[in-house]
């Protein structure tokens, strides 16, 4: 290789410019010269480790695993507690149905209509809730 070649790479490899196919190309053919880089390129090349292939897929599958039965957990988890919060809300519904019955109904109704005199506001429609009752008038 060329001596202004490899200069031009060891002024780029002590600004931290140079890449990592240059670096590699300069631990190769570095001379006796320049003892720091000489130590750097030694160092690297007897602690050079090789990944093995399909480490990355290796590595993604093992987190999806972890992480799968985490979700797992936690969707059943929430699924019984709102399945058990489901049923429960239709039973107190059930329980506490203290609904008025059809003649109670009727008796609201005929006292409410009874309130309004004929020369007063008469009621349009009237609406029994439960305990409430609504009243809708038109002001003549």
């Amino acid at each position: 290789m060329k001596e202004e070649n490899i200069k031009n790479l060891i002024t780029k490899y002590k600004l931290g410019s140079s890449s990592l196919k240059e670096e590699a190309l300069l631990f190769d053919n570095v001379d006796d010269s320049e003892t720091a880089i000489k130590a750097v390129a030694t160092f690297v090349k007897k602690n050079k480790k090789v990944a093995p292939d399909n480490f990355n897929n290796d590595l993604w599958k093992s987190f999806d695993k972890k992480t799968t039965q985490k979700n797992r957990f936690k969707i059943g988890l929430i699924s019984a507690a709102a399945s058990i919060l489901l049923i429960s809300t239709l039973y107190i519904n059930t329980i506490s149905d203290n609904g008025l019955s059809y003649g109670e109904k009727e008796a609201l109704l005929n006292e409410a209509k009874n309130m309004f005199t004929k020369q007063e506001v008469q009621p349009i429609s009237v609406l029994i809730e439960s305990d409430l009752i609504i009243v809708y008038t038109k002001i003549e």
